[in-house]
């Protein structure tokens, strides 16, 4: 069988006023894209003809510009044969946010149908935190996504979407995903697959896709809070063979699942206020403290650029206190123009976002160079300035310090602070293997944890926790 492959997928985040560029993409084109996917083995297992388009990843942000999408789905889609395949595998976020159109992933799919028709299958591997559209269940024909948070089962996914589609082709098939809704947006770091009552949701999920006769798939996405339009929030999509009654009632009982478990969705973690945070932090004097700066978040796509944190640790005399880290591309120039060893007052903050908080430190330079990038590339450079009682990184670019090697590529040891304050939610695996203790910090900005904090306006409305008891 002859399988059309392609990926284009960035988290987007409309309340984030930091555009994503096309600069921003980890791009490849053709056969370059088969490194950065995990499913040629299995197509080579299946004996499949793979036609490659691209692949196109960046780091959570705002809105991609749209000249700049338009350049990559355009490209994408120009790329897929209008005959002579037998399917199509595509890797999406599913909340990939555009200027001037929106929800970017239904976008791509309208395209693609509007140049292949609808007799050729579509199977999606997508993120779990996907704000789906109505529109996107009747344009292709299998969903599926991770199914852990955090997100550990990246490759088990896609390969799942692949094993999907070939069963669609061989039985010759063209199932149609039933979508169900419901009107509950949970803090997204309170939203994790191994705790209840989420894990007992994903377990029936998974028991209704390996017991009913002809069920392909069965998926949960919790969504997330950070688009203001009416689609954003959970979604259940179940796929049958042919029976779409079927789907439609258990994706209906999965929603009314969420719904009666709404108050139970609890942080794993320590979730307060940013003050509260600081003096936990400051009066364990047994364990190192990770603080999650949860409203600066780059993996939800806010600026990374709020100097909040800094600000209120120096107010509160913190010590060994590391910020991984500020992005702030003048700041971090200005430290390519010096020595290491010299001393520097550096402004950082605020470049990005004008809602964010400038600081001001003072410091010796102690490293400069490139740092890892949140999908493992290069994110560009990086500056550490070591303040008397702060360790400040400095970024040219938004990053993310969510795992060991990135930390390892800027030369910090992470034992050795009391505090850490990253720009996360929920800590990524790596981090919270090694943490001791973690907070999660209530802090201002675009990736605020709480719905009441966001100020959306389009979102559909009652909205649990806004409203209540309205089912």
């Amino acid at each position: 069988m002859r399988i059309c492959i392609g990926s284009l997928q960035t988290e987007g985040n409309s309340l984030s006023p930091v555009a994503t560029r096309f600069e921003d993409f980890d791009y490849a084109r053709g056969e370059a894209m088969y490194e950065k996917i995990a499913i040629m083995d299995t197509l080579r297992a299946h004996g499949c003809e793979v036609v490659p388009t691209i692949f196109a990843s960046a780091l959570p942000g705002g809105a991609v510009r749209k000249e700049d999408f338009l350049r990559l789905a355009d490209e994408l889609v120009s790329m897929i044969p209008t005959e002579g395949i037998d399917g199509i595998w595509l890797y999406i976020h599913g909340t990939m946010y555009v200027e001037e159109i929106g929800p970017g992933d239904t976008y791509l799919m309208q395209q693609i149908r509007s140049k292949v028709g609808y007799s050729v299958p579509i199977s999606l591997a997508m993120d779990f935190h996907a704000d789906n559209t109505d529109e996107i269940a009747g344009l292709v024909n299998c969903m599926t996504a991770f199914r852990t948070a955090p997100h550990s089962d990246h490759n088990e996914t896609q390969i799942r979407a692949l094993e999907n589609l070939i069963k669609i082709i061989e039985k010759g098939i063209l199932p149609s995903p039933q979508l169900s809704r419901v009107n509950v947006v949970e803090c997204g770091d309170a939203v994790q697959t191994a705790l209840e009552p989420l894990c007992s949701i994903m377990e029936k999920a998974a028991e209704y896709e390996r017991t009913i006769p002809g069920m392909i798939c069965v998926q949960v996405y919790a969504g997330h809070q950070w688009i203001d339009e009416p689609y954003m929030g959970p979604s259940f999509v179940v796929t049958h063979e042919n029976d779409n009654v079927t789907a439609k009632k258990i994706a209906d009982e999965l929603a009314q699942m969420w719904w009666d478990a709404r108050h139970d969705f609890k942080f794993l973690i320590e979730a307060v206020d940013p003050i509260e945070a600081i003096n936990r932090a400051m009066a364990d004097t047994v364990h190192q403290v990770f603080i999650s700066d949860s409203g600066d978040n780059t993996t939800a796509g806010a600026a990374g650029d709020n100097g909040y944190m800094i600000n209120r640790l120096q107010e509160a005399g913190a010590k060994k206190v590391l910020i991984a880290g500020i992005a702030d591309e003048a700041a971090c120039m200005k430290c390519y123009e010096a020595e290491i060893g010299d001393v520097l007052t550096l402004t950082v903050g605020g470049s990005l976002d004008e809602r964010s908080e400038k600081a001001q430190i003072t410091g010796k330079l102690i490293h400069r160079g490139d740092i890892i990038a949140y999908s493992g590339g290069n994110e560009g450079p990086s500056a550490t300035i070591e303040c008397d009682d702060m360790t400040v990184v400095i970024t040219k670019n938004r990053a993310s310090m969510c795992r060991l090697e990135i930390y390892e590529s800027v030369d910090i040891n992470i034992r050795d602070f009391d505090i850490v304050v990253v720009k996360l939610g929920y800590l990524f695996p790596e981090l919270a293997a090694i943490a001791e203790r973690s907070i999660l910090a209530f802090t201002p900005g675009s990736s605020g944890e709480r719905l009441e904090d966001l100020g959306l306006t389009n979102i559909r409305r009652p909205m649990y926790p806004l409203e209540d008891d309205f089912i």
